[in-house]
């Protein structure tokens, strides 16, 4: 799965980060393999999605979170 099909509340590890550029942007901003993250919210029309790694809040666009590949976090709502 990828962080663009998370639900708000659900937590997920980050498997890999595929892609070129926008993956190296997404890389440099904390999105590394291993990390939790959090699916925080979305815009009012799906986009864009709002997550937390470590510290950082950050909003992607849907196509930005379908390039995470996450697996599900146990214990989610």
């Amino acid at each position: 799965m990828n962080a663009s099909e998370l639900k708000k509340g659900q937590r997920a590890v980050i498997l890999r980060v595929n892609g070129d550029d926008s993956a190296q942007r997404l890389l440099e901003m904390g999105f590394f393999p291993g990390t939790e993250i959090l699916s925080t919210g979305k815009g009012p029309f799906g986009n864009p999605l709002a997550f937390r790694v470590g510290q950082l809040h950050a909003a992607l666009r849907r196509e930005e979170a379908a390039m995470i590949e996450v697996t599900e976090r146990e214990g989610n709502p």
